[in-house]
C-alpha cells in the first residue's frame, strides 16, 4: 500500500519517526565503535553548535535543538528531533529534556540521553564520501520502547537556486519517506527498516499543517542485537539514484564508520603532528587538521573544493558560509602545505582555476547551486573581491616551494600568470598601489571603514604574490615575467612605506579612500552618533589613519620595513587591538569602533593568525605566543573540536551569526605554530627545509612529527637545558633536505659554540625585535642531522596562556617587549586595574622588584612577576618596567 500527499514542505509541521524494527539485526547487527584517536567529551550545554561533515552530506545543530541533514547541494530535512516512550508510561519524554552528554569525534558524534529507565547513544555521522547521513540508536532499556522522532522535510536547493512545490511520498514496503519535485530530478530520502507511517494523510483529505509521524518498537529482546537505523539520502539524478544511494548506506553503515575511522586515521598519521608540554596545543593543532578536512566537499555538480564554514540554515537555504569560497580557501591552503596535505591544497587550486574568469580574476564565492543558474553572469558574489587573485598566485608559490611539482606549475601557468597580470592592471593611476575600486574589495566589504581605494591589506598580498611570481616563473623559465614581478614587489613596497606609516603614531595607516558624495549611515549599536560623525569625516577621501589589524598581513610576509614593523607590533599587540581571545580589527579607541559590528570591531580568528605570524616573523615571541594560544584555547570553548568565525570585540562570546565551524579560523591555529612558534617551512623547491623555533622558555623539550620537504618527510626533536640547545632532524625519505637553523636566544644570551656531529659550526648571528638568531646551515644528503649550541642564559619574558571565561571581558596582561640590559630588563607589559596580571620570567638572575611589582621563584631559573596596575575600571594600562639585576 502507498499513499502520497502534495504540499508546500514550509507548511509542514513536525515529522515524528522512530527508528528500530523487529528485522533490526538483521540490518544494522551491533558492532563496536573503533575510534579514531581524537575526541572531546563535555556534559551537554544548551545551544552549543554541531557539524558533522562529509565531503557529499552533512547534519549542523545545536545541542538540545533540532539538527538539519544536507546532502549537497540540498537540505533534505531540519528540525530532526528524538523522543522515547516506554511500556507502561504513558508520557513521551523529550530527548532534548535528558540529553546528558556530547562526544565529539572526527569520524561521528554521539549524543547520550540518560533516564533513569533507560540510556540511549545516539551516533551520528556522515560518511566520507557517500551522498548521505547515518543515525545509529545504541537502546538499553529496562522496558521495551518506541523511539520516536521529529523533522521537517525540506528538499531546498542551496541559496539563490529553488525547486518549485515538493511532494512527500511514504513507501511502506521500503519503510522509507521520498521527497520529490516536479521535475522528479531532485530527491531526499528518509527511513528506517521496520518503521510504521502514522502521519501521511489519504489523498481525499484537505492538506493541514499536521505532523508526519512513524515509529516502531524496540523490544527487549533485539536492544542487545543491533543498532537503531535511521538513514538519509539525496540525489540530483532521480529517484533510483537516491533510494539506491540509502540502500547502500543502510547496508554498510558498519563499513562506512570504519572507513570514516580510517580516513581520520591516516589523516592524523601522515601529515604534522606537535608534541609539546602543553596537551591542549597538541590537541588543538589536531583537531584544527580534522576541521580543515571537514571543509573540502565534493558537490555533484561544481566538483570538489574549499567551502568556508557552517552553521545552521534556519529558515534560510545557506547552512552558513558553505559556499565554495576564493579567498577563504587560499588562506587555508598556507596551513593545508604547512602540515603536509599537499594534495588537499592542489584540489582546491585546481577547483578555483577551472572557476577563473576569462581576464584571469579568481572567484571569491561559487554557490553550491552556481551551475543551476546565471551564477557567473547575472549575479554580483562571484566578483566581489579582488584578494582572491593575488592569494592563488601565492597559493600556487607556496606549494611549489614545499614540493618542487614542477609539472602541477607549468599545467597552471598560464592560469597563474593571469591572474597576476590582472591585479598588476589593477594600478590604474601608476603609483605602484593595487586598487579595490571597480575591481573588489580586499578585506572590509562594509561598515565605515568601506569602500577602500587602496587597502594595506591589499597591497599586502600583492608583494607576496609578486615575489611568488618570481620563483615559479624562474622555474618557468620566464624570466621576463620575473624580472617584472620583482620590479613590482620593490615598487609596491616601496609605496607601502610612504603612503601608509604614521610617524607620529606610530603605526600603518588601513587604507586609502576616495571622496564620497554622501556618508553611509552609520550601522545601529553602541555609539551610534560616534561612528557617524567619524563616517562624516572621512567622507572626503585622502588616509583612512585608523589603527587596525591590516598591516599584519605584509607583516607576516616579512614586507615591512624592520623599525617601523616594531612599532606596529606595540599596537597589535597591545590592549586596544589584542583580547584575551583574540585579535580585533578596528582599535576599541577608533571613533568607528564597535564590537559588535561584523567589520569594526569583532575578533576574527583569522586576524589573530596574522598577528601572531606577523610577531614571529619580526622577532616579537611574547606577542605571537599569545595570539597563538587564543586561536588554539577557542578549540575547547565553543563548538567542541572547531573554531568559529568571528567573536564579540567586548567579551569572549561568538555572534550568533557566526560560522561556529569556520574553515580558515581552524587554519589559523595550524599557521601560527608550524611557521610561527617552530618556524618551519620549505623552500627551493623542496630542496630546504627552514627551521627557525621560538618557543616558550619553559618548554624542556617539543617535537614535530611527518614534515613534507620535497620528496622526504622529516621529524624534529628540540631539547633545552642549561646551558644547551639541541636541535635533531631526521628524514625518512631520500633526498634529505638542506637544513636551514635559526634558533632563537633572548638579547643578553651569548652563544658560545655550535657543533654538528662533533664538528665545529660558526653561526652567522642577527638581531630583530626581542631576539638574536644564530643562524647555520647543514647541506642535505644524511637523514640524520644534529645541531648542538653552547650559551650563557639570557632572560626573557613570558604570559601563561590561559583560557577566557564565556562571555568575560579582557583582563589578561599582554607583554609587548621583553629586552635584557646589563643594568636591568625592560619590559613594556599592559594590565588591568581589575586584577593582578602575572608573567613568568626565564632568567638564570632573579629580577629586582619595583613598585607594583613582586617577584617570586616559580621553578628553576624561572620567576613569578605580579604586576599591579592603576586606573579606571574595564580599561588597560601600559607599564613600562625596568627591573634591575641584583
Amino acid at each position: 500500500m502507498r499513499s502520497s500527499r502534495r504540499f508546500r514542505l514550509a507548511a509542514l509541521a513536525e515529522f515524528l519517526c522512530a527508528v528500530g524494527s523487529t528485522a533490526l539485526g538483521a540490518e544494522v547487527p551491533r558492532f563496536d565503535l573503533p575510534q579514531s584517536g581524537l575526541v572531546l567529551e563535555q556534559p551537554a550545554r544548551s545551544g552549543r553548535f554541531f557539524s558533522v561533515a562529509g565531503r557529499r552530506s552533512a547534519v549542523f545543530g545545536y545541542e538540545n535543538r533540532g539538527l538539519e541533514a544536507w546532502v549537497y547541494p540540498l537540505k533534505v530535512l531540519d528540525e530532526l528531533r528524538l523522543s522515547f516512550r516506554i511500556a507502561g508510561y504513558p508520557l513521551e519524554i523529550e530527548g532534548a529534556d535528558i540529553l546528558a552528554s556530547v562526544s565529539i569525534r572526527p569520524e561521528a558524534t554521539v549524543f547520550v540521553y540518560s533516564h533513569a529507565a533507560f540510556t540511549v547513544r545516539q551516533i551520528v555521522f556522515a560518511p566520507v564520501h557517500e551522498p548521505g547521513v547515518v543515525v545509529l540508536l545504541d537502546v538499553d532499556s529496562s522496558l521495551p520502547m518506541t523511539v520516536l522522532g521529529s523533522f521537517r522535510p525540506r528538499l531546498k536547493l542551496m541559496w539563490p537556486a529553488g525547486l518549485m512545490t515538493a511532494n512527500v511520498e511514504w513507501d511502506e514496503k521500503a519503510r522509507l519517506y521520498l521527497l520529490t519535485e516536479e521535475t522528479k530530478r531532485f530527491v531526499g530520502v528518509i527511513g528506517t527498516p521496520g518503521g510504521t507511517d502514522l502521519a501521511v494523510m489519504p489523498y481525499q483529505e484537505e492538506p493541514k499543517d499536521v505532523p508526519l509521524r512513524f515509529s516502531v518498537e524496540v523490544p527487549l529482546s533485539e536492544q542487545r542485537e543491533g543498532f537503531v537505523p535511521l538513514v538519509i539520502a539525496g540525489g540530483v539524478q532521480g529517484k533510483d539514484e537516491a533510494k539506491a544511494s540509502w540502500q547502500r548506506l543502510l547496508g554498510s553503515a558498519r563499513a562506512l564508520y570504519e572507513a570514516n575511522v580510517a580516513h581520520y586515521r591516516e589523516l592524523l598519521a601522515r601529515t604534522v603532528s606537535i608534541a609539546t608540554p602543553d596537551a591542549r596545543l597538541d590537541t588543538a593543532l589536531a583537531w584544527a587538521k580534522v576541521g580543515i578536512d571537514k571543509g573540502l566537499v565534493t558537490n555533484p555538480l561544481l566538483g570538489t573544493g574549499f567551502l568556508a564554514g557552517y552553521r545552521t540554515s534556519g529558515e534560510s537555504e545557506r547552512p552558513g558560509f558553505a559556499w565554495l569560497f576564493g579567498r577563504d580557501a587560499l588562506w587555508t591552503a598556507l596551513a593545508t602545505t604547512s602540515y603536509g596535505d599537499v594534495s588537499a591544497t592542489r584540489t582546491a587550486l585546481e577547483f578555483l582555476g577551472a572557476h577563473q574568469r576569462a581576464d584571469g580574476k579568481i572567484p571569491h564565492e561559487i554557490s553550491q547551486s552556481a551551475t543551476l543558474i546565471p551564477w557567473f553572469d547575472s549575479y554580483e558574489f562571484p566578483w566581489n573581491s579582488a584578494d582572491a587573485t593575488p592569494l592563488y598566485v601565492i597559493a600556487h608559490g607556496d606549494r611549489f616551494r614545499a614540493t618542487g611539482d614542477r609539472d602541477f606549475v607549468a599545467r597552471a601557468w598560464p592560469s597563474i600568470l593571469k591572474a597576476w597580470r590582472f591585479t598588476a592592471a589593477t594600478d590604474t593611476d601608476g603609483n605602484g598601489l593595487v586598487e579595490n575600486t571597480k575591481f573588489g574589495h580586499g578585506w572590509v566589504e562594509g561598515g565605515g571603514l568601506y569602500p577602500a581605494h587602496e587597502e594595506i591589506y591589499q597591497q599586502g598580498v600583492w608583494i607576496e604574490a609578486c615575489r611568488s611570481l618570481v620563483e615559479l616563473a624562474e622555474a618557468m623559465k620566464d624570466a621576463k615575467s620575473a624580472e617584472a614581478a620583482r620590479a613590482w614587489a620593490e615598487r609596491t613596497r616601496a609605496a607601502v612605506e610612504k603612503t601608509y606609516w604614521l610617524a607620529e603614531r606610530g603605526f600603518y595607516a588601513f587604507a586609502t579612500a576616495r571622496p564620497r558624495e554622501k556618508p553611509p549611515e552609520a550601522e545601529p549599536g553602541p555609539s551610534r552618533e560616534r561612528r557617524q560623525a567619524r563616517m562624516e569625516a572621512l567622507a572626503g577621501g585622502g588616509l583612512v589613519d585608523e589603527d587596525t589589524v591590516m598591516p599584519a598581513v605584509p607583516m607576516l610576509w616579512g614586507a615591512l620595513d624592520d623599525d617601523r614593523a616594531q612599532s606596529e607590533l606595540d599596537h597589535l599587540g597591545g590592549a586596544p587591538l589584542a583580547t584575551d581571545w583574540g585579535a580585533r580589527l578596528l582599535s576599541d579607541r577608533s571613533a568607528l569602533y564597535d564590537p559588535l559590528s561584523y567589520h569594526a570591531g569583532s575578533v576574527w580568528p583569522l586576524f589573530t593568525g596574522w598577528s601572531s605570524l606577523a610577531a614571529y616573523r619580526y622577532g616579537r615571541p611574547a606577542v605571537g605566543y599569545q595570539a597563538l594560544m587564543a586561536n588554539a584555547l577557542l578549540t575547547f570553548q565553543g563548538a567542541l573540536g572547531s573554531v568559529t568565525e568571528l567573536l564579540s570585540g567586548d567579551r569572549a562570546a561568538p555572534f550568533g551569526r557566526s560560522s561556529h565551524h569556520q574553515i580558515w579560523s581552524q587554519a589559523m591555529v595550524v599557521a601560527p605554530v608550524l611557521r610561527g612558534m617552530f618556524g618551519i617551512e620549505a623552500r627551493d623547491a623542496g630542496r630546504t627545509l627552514v627551521i627557525a623555533p621560538q618557543l616558550p622558555p619553559d618548554w624542556p623539550a617539543a617535537e614535530v612529527r611527518n614534515v613534507v620537504v620535497g620528496g622526504s618527510v622529516c621529524d624534529l626533536t628540540l631539547k633545552r637545558s642549561l646551558g644547551r640547545r639541541t636541535l635533531d632532524v631526521a628524514c625518512r625519505e631520500k633526498p634529505s633536505p638542506r637544513l636551514a637553523a635559526a634558533l632563537a636566544f633572548p638579547l643578553d644570551a651569548r652563544i658560545r659554540s655550535v657543533m654538528s656531529n662533533g664538528r665545529a659550526l660558526a653561526p652567522e648571528i642577527s638581531r630583530q625585535g626581542d631576539v638574536q638568531r644564530a643562524r647555520v646551515t647543514l647541506e642535505g644528503g644524511s637523514p640524520r642531522a644534529s645541531l648542538v649550541f653552547g650559551l650563557d642564559e639570557g632572560a626573557e619574558g613570558f604570559v601563561p596562556a590561559v583560557a577566557a571565561a564565556h562571555g568575560a571581558r579582557s583582563q589578561g596582561l599582554r607583554l609587548l617587549r621583553s629586552r635584557a640590559e646589563p643594568t636591568a630588563l625592560r619590559l613594556l607589559v599592559e594590565g588591568s586595574p581589575d586584577g593582578v596580571g602575572t608573567l613568568l620570567v626565564s632568567s638564570p638572575r632573579r629580577p629586582g622588584e619595583v613598585d607594583g611589582v613582586t617577584v617570586a621563584p616559580a621553578g628553576e631559573s624561572l620567576w613569578r612577576l605580579e604586576v599591579r596596575f592603576e586606573g579606571p575600571p574595564q580599561t588597560y594600562v601600559r607599564r613600562e618596567l625596568a627591573l634591575p639585576w641584583p
